[in-house]
């Protein structure tokens, strides 16, 4: 159905706030609700809420949401100036639901009843307003109203019932969404998806696969296995094996994992490697950079075409402040570097392996920070005959 707009209920239960408001998997039901209309095309909503309950409302719903909170005096008006920017079709949810669209369906052996969800048309309840009625007779007599003709699950406060059904019926509503846009699931039953998150055709999720908040996923990417991405952009043709990324973002072609942690703020490069137990934190790094193990870049401007060696670590925290690191383009950090920031290591230099850098090294320079190595023969016999 090609919808206008939607009026959403959010009922409280006595003292407990809506069941709308409670998460199924990682997200308000709310969300999962209004993300589902606004793909059916609603493009503007009237929350009907509790005042106690709008600013947890405020964050499932658009930002040109209209909000009517309980008891208001004002209601009908409110109705009447949302309806008139939304003549079309409207649906109007008055209990708790999860909606199946785009070719998705609840199989449950009942049939929910019909007077929770329906459609009718704008105008309709436009002209019911201006007759008198007031707001919820205008909304329950109307008589061109509609009941919804897509699948939906009426949901229930119990928490057994939210483990045992809503949860692994949002699960399944958000692999089958990915399905239908071209998006190969290799094990359905161990992958979760958001409502928000949107995964371009050709990419492959293997199992054990977490994807959350507002994440976006490009064309031809491998994700997985036992990976977790929330609030995260990612190219094309980029792998992710085995790793968390949060609230970052990272360009095409490029290989993460496994064992990496790219924490938030951080931009990946195109064709970057991050490999083996590498820790990014609020950083840049540049277009074929190379950081391929045992690692730690936070606070950190890197260049392009950089090489980490193994066990790099940029030391960014004194105990009070945090201090940033740069490091040119094509620098080479030999393993065991330690980078003291503030400190900048210039484009094409390198730092000798076990350095501690504590000062700026010039473009094409190589820095040493080591004590000279000393043998002391025969210490280990001595040491054992006493």
């Amino acid at each position: 159905m090609d919808l206008a707009g939607a009026i959403v209920f959010l009922p409280r239960e006595g003292d407990r706030r809506s069941v709308m408001l409670e998460h199924v998997l990682f997200d308000p039901a709310a969300l999962w609700l209004s993300c589902a209309l606004q793909r059916e095309g609603a493009g503007k909503f009237l929350v009907v809420c509790d005042d106690a309950d709008r600013d947890a409302a405020a964050e499932c719903f658009p930002e040109n949401t209209r909000f009517i909170t309980t008891g208001a005096k004002d209601a009908s008006q409110k109705l009447s100036d949302f309806l008139a920017e939304v003549p079309g079709a409207v649906a109007v949810i008055t209990r708790p639901v999860l909606l199946a669209s785009e070719g998705g369906s609840f199989d449950l052996g009942g049939k929910p009843p019909a007077d929770c969800i329906f459609t009718i048309r704008g105008a309709a309840l436009s002209s019911a307003l201006r007759d008198g009625q007031d707001f919820d007779t205008a909304l329950t007599a109307l008589g061109d109203s509609k009941p919804w003709q897509g699948r939906f699950l009426l949901l229930k406060s119990d928490l057994g019932y939210r483990a045992t059904t809503m949860e692994p019926m949002a699960r399944i509503l958000g692999v089958e969404r990915l399905i239908n846009a071209g998006v190969r699931i290799l094990d359905t039953e161990s992958v979760y998806v958001g409502p928000q998150v949107t995964v371009a055709e050709g990419t492959t999720l293997l199992p054990g696969v977490i994807l959350r908040g507002k994440t976006s996923i490009g064309p031809g990417c491998e994700i997985g296995p036992n990976t977790m991405i929330r609030d995260c952009t990612i190219g094309a043709r980029v792998t992710v094996n085995a790793s968390q990324l949060n609230e970052s973002t990272v360009d095409d072609d490029t290989a993460v994992g496994p064992f990496a942690y790219v924490r938030p703020h951080t931009h990946v490069g195109k064709g970057v490697k991050v490999g083996d137990f590498v820790e990014l934190k609020n950083s840049t790094i540049g277009d074929g950079t190379k950081i391929s193990h045992l690692t730690y870049v936070g606070d950190t401007d890197a260049g392009a075409h950089i090489n980490f060696g193994c066990g790099t670590v940029t030391v960014n925290y004194d105990g009070t402040k945090k201090f940033r690191t740069v490091i040119g383009d094509h620098a080479f950090i030999g393993c065991n570097t330690n980078l003291v920031a503030p400190v900048t290591v210039g484009e094409g230099a390198y730092t000798a392996a076990g350095s501690t850098i504590t000062e700026d090294v010039p473009g094409d320079s190589l820095a040493i920070a080591r004590e000279r190595q000393t043998v002391k023969k025969n210490w280990v016999k001595r040491r054992r005959k006493g």
